[in-house]
């Protein structure tokens, strides 16, 4: 356990963190704790939305002893707020992500972005402010039940009591630390995901103005000479929390798995590059899921999905896969999931260190940590290989060239074919990535896509919190001290970054904007994320006239299922302050590829040839 140490000397090793200031609130000293704690444990992001219980946590992170070590974004909105920080986290889950709400219903808006960060495994700490015992269920006004609601989702679940009124004990300041490294270590342990910590706080809510930061109020703490009157005792001479660091887990080992000539490898969502790897070495078809991060390569089947239905209908098929090893998370595709994975005559190997591996199927023969092929092949039988993986690209092409294309198709495939090695594309769970998944070639971007649920909920301020972090990750690199300082300046100010190397974009249908439009409200005091939003405005929900519900009857297919907006999405979006414009598929890729900063966002319509435009005219002046 931690505990309360004399300072360290100063030819030493600092054994923690140091002890706050007093500052007349032990809800403020505790929140000043708790946040060097985070700091101290990579924490550079959170996401705060307003409220007064949670208000020491605002004082503490705005405190002298912080300094900026945690960057702070706010959101008016705690659903938006949740999912901007699980998209800073998303982007670098070495650095997880803090989102901040006050107590009563608006804990209830993190329930989303928590289920979506326990699916996808992305580490999030959700700290929620909360009333102190003796307030609780005597009906005191945004009191609820909040401490465990999260409890089936998180890693670690904790319920920190109120620390005394005035000042925080000792023993108060190193359980809330304590607490701390524990949680950050369960965000970011071997099964990583989201962490919760209820925070109890009792008045006072706020630092006295009057206090004295030399004075030392806190009986429980080993005895410190009092600064003079006025001058706030530093860090150095202050005592110090020790703060508990576990070491990450180490890498599993790799089992050996069979490998034949007609093996394949499903790179689902997440697989990263050890699919990719793992088929080029042993000269295997790669069915890549466009957010796999393994969607590019020699191995690569673009357009496998049409071919794989294909090819499982026929047992005698000569591309007919007789073993299918799965990385990631498979949800896309139909003919994977169904027909692959769940054939028979398939053996089925997971490599998953986890044990809630994805096996929709249940047809799994073996589960492994991580994998190597276990491959006697010699030279001749690779370039066989070669020459069955040319055949499997030549079919694929073949079965989708005799698809039908949609202009919802080719808008996805412009933000596709936009998108380039610096650049990071954000996609929606819509059919857009069905149709990425099925026409889309390989790319050198990084795609990212919330397929842990595969909701719509928070993706345009997921998007924006990749935005943030990847603004930030690209901040200061080669440029001079003036420049780095100028940048600094236009982030204070609510600016985005000067156009620069690498671009983060969001493509959304109409339906999954709609849903998030919150996430466009940047208040002037925020950095605004740099991050191009291209809606495909097709008016509803394409995806269900591609799935059973298309032999519905019309008018409930529409109503109930592709649920028709009518809604101006680019006033919509002008309205909330990010600046937007309606294009064709035909000038999208123009307009993505001019220079700009800040929110774009665009929104695709369907190209009208002359013809019908001017067939309309003569209908609506009929009718007028």
């Amino acid at each position: 356990m931690p505990e309360i140490a004399a300072a360290a000397p100063a030819s030493g090793i600092s054994r923690g963190i140091p002890a706050p200031a007093p500052t007349g609130s032990g809800a403020v000293d505790q929140a000043i704790a708790i946040w060097s704690a985070l700091a101290e444990l990579g924490v550079t992001d959170a996401v705060l939305a307003p409220g007064s219980r949670s208000a020491p946590l605002v004082y503490g992170l705005a405190g002298p002893q912080l300094a900026g070590a945690v960057r702070a974004h706010v959101r008016i909105d705690e659903r938006a707020a949740a999912f901007t920080a699980l998209g800073l986290s998303r982007f670098d889950p070495e650095h997880p992500a803090v989102v901040v709400t006050t107590s009563g219903t608006a804990t209830a808006h993190l329930h989303a972005a928590v289920m979506e960060a326990h699916h996808s495994r992305i580490p999030l700490i959700v700290l929620t402010a909360d009333r102190p015992a003796e307030l609780r269920d005597v009906g005191a006004n945004q009191t609820t039940r909040q401490a465990g609601m999260f409890r089936s989702l998180v890693r670690l679940d904790a319920d920190l009591p109120a620390p005394t009124a005035e000042a925080a004990t000792a023993t108060e300041l190193r359980t809330a630390v304590s607490t701390m490294a524990r949680a950050v270590a369960a965000a970011t342990g071997e099964h990583p995901g989201p962490v919760h910590v209820n925070l109890s706080f009792r008045d006072p809510l706020v630092p006295r103005p009057d206090m004295d930061p030399g004075m030392d109020t806190d009986t429980d703490a080993p005895p410190v000479q009092a600064a003079p009157a006025g001058q706030e005792r530093s860090s150095a001479q202050r005592p110090q929390i020790v703060l508990t660091r576990r070491s990450r887990p180490l890498p599993p080992q790799p089992h050996p798995v069979p490998i034949s000539a007609r093996t394949v490898v499903v790179a689902g969502d997440g697989a990263g590059a050890a699919a990719r790897e793992l088929a080029e070495r042993h000269a295997l078809p790669l069915l890549a899921e466009p957010s796999s991060g393994a969607h590019a390569g020699p191995s690569l089947i673009p357009g496998y999905p049409a071919l794989l239905a294909e090819v499982m209908a026929d047992p005698q098929h000569p591309l007919r896969p007789d073993r299918a090893i799965v990385l990631g998370h498979p949800t896309l595709s139909r003919p994977v999931i169904g027909r692959l994975l769940g054939a028979p005559d398939v053996d089925v190997v997971v490599v998953d260190p986890q044990l809630d591996f994805a096996d929709a199927a249940r047809r799994a023969r073996l589960v492994v940590p991580a994998v190597h092929g276990d491959d006697d092949a010699d030279g001749a039988e690779l370039e066989r290989r070669r020459q069955q993986l040319v055949a499997w690209q030549r079919a694929a092409s073949r079965v989708t060239a005799e698809l039908t294309s949609t202009w919802q198709q080719e808008a996805a495939l412009a933000v596709w074919a936009a998108t380039g090695e610096d650049d990071l594309l954000v996609l929606g769970s819509s059919s857009l990535v069905r149709d990425l998944e099925q026409h889309a070639g390989p790319t050198a971007g990084r795609v990212i896509a919330n397929r842990g649920l595969a909701g719509i909920d928070g993706t345009t301020s997921l998007a924006g919190g990749i935005a943030l972090a990847h603004q930030e990750a690209g901040r200061g690199a080669g440029q001079s001290a003036e420049q780095r300082a100028q940048q600094e300046t236009g982030r204070e100010a609510g600016q985005g970054a000067e156009p620069g190397a690498g671009r983060v974009r969001l493509l959304v249908g109409d339906l999954t904007a709609l849903h998030d439009l919150t996430g466009l409200v940047i208040g002037p005091l925020e950095q605004v994320p740099d991050l191009d939003i291209v809606i495909v405005d097709d008016g509803g929900g394409r995806i269900f006239s591609g799935l059973e519900h298309a032999a519905a009857p019309p008018d409930l297919l529409r109503r109930f299922f592709t649920t028709p907006h009518g809604t101006d999405l680019e006033a919509a979006a002008t309205a909330l302050g990010a600046t937007a414009r309606t294009v064709t598929g035909t000038s999208l890729g123009t307009a993505l590829a001019q220079r700009g900063s800040g929110l774009r966002v665009f929104i695709v319509h369907q190209e009208i040839s002359a013809a019908a435009l001017e067939q309309q005219a003569e209908v609506d002046s009929c009718t007028t």
